[in-house]
């Protein structure tokens, strides 16, 4: 009976582990058909966020908890009794007993080990390549957005990188070249891990990744020409 409530354990944490990994999942799924009927590339900076926020759970949903066997044993027969005092004739029975409570043992572990396996069936493998393939999409998602966002949302013109309009004013807040630097940093990490995580043999991923590498740079330098312009001009103004 006790055998067979820590099998019940056993079962319900790996239930329970699915089922987190599941909606976790169903939850990044809405996360990411918001923000491809949302995103704008003009207007970068919330689908940014958006998305960073949606590749960090989905991180996530792949840390796996290991199971403490030793918490749930499967088997509960415990072993002869060491205390017996050895007599000077072979006790044939005790032996004979001894094999059998062995053998009885042994199939109690494989028939529990079975039954677990059975019980979490092919689900483990379904998340897993659900997680995957909803990986592979956010990335392609993001490298095409990230290469729009850095031609419309993230560029400054002539007149924005010497921080004023036409009439003398400064075009950019101070608050917006921060969030910008920040996002821009963001992508150059993010495409930083997508690299390290692929394959070299990958030529045309690797290829995309260095030119928007290249691309996220440029912008970056521009914007840190805006932001050092605008504390020019509040200096002089001061």
């Amino acid at each position: 009976m006790l055998r067979r409530r820590n099998l019940a354990s056993l079962v319900a944490t790996e239930a329970q582990k699915e089922a987190t990994k599941a909606a976790t999942l169903v939850k990044c799924l809405s996360m990411f058909a918001d923000l491809c009927s949302s995103a704008s590339p003009e207007n970068p900076h919330l689908s940014f966020n958006t998305f960073f926020m949606l590749s960090k759970i989905i991180d996530q949903s792949n840390e796996i908890i290991p199971l403490k066997d030793k918490s749930f044993p499967l088997n509960t027969i415990s072993s002869p009794s060491n205390t017996e005092k050895p007599t000077g004739k072979k006790n044939t029975s005790s032996v004979t007993r001894k094999s059998t409570l062995k053998a009885t043992k042994i199939a109690a572990e494989v028939s529990g080990i079975e039954k677990l396996e059975w019980a979490k069936g092919d689900s483990t493998k379904e998340i897993k390549d659900l997680r995957e393939l909803l990986l592979s999409e956010t990335r392609s998602w993001f490298l095409k957005f990230l290469d729009a966002a850095l031609d419309d949302g993230f560029r400054l013109n002539n007149q924005e990188k010497k921080g004023k309009n036409s009439a003398g004013r400064r075009v950019e807040p101070d608050n917006h070249i921060a969030i910008t630097l920040s996002q821009l940093k963001n992508a150059n990490e993010w495409l930083e891990k997508l690299k390290s995580n692929s394959s070299s043999e990958n030529d045309g991923l690797m290829e995309t990744v260095d030119r928007l590498k290249k691309k996220v740079y440029s912008c970056l330098l521009s914007h840190v020409e805006s932001a050092a312009s605008a504390l020019e001009n509040k200096s002089d103004r001061g």
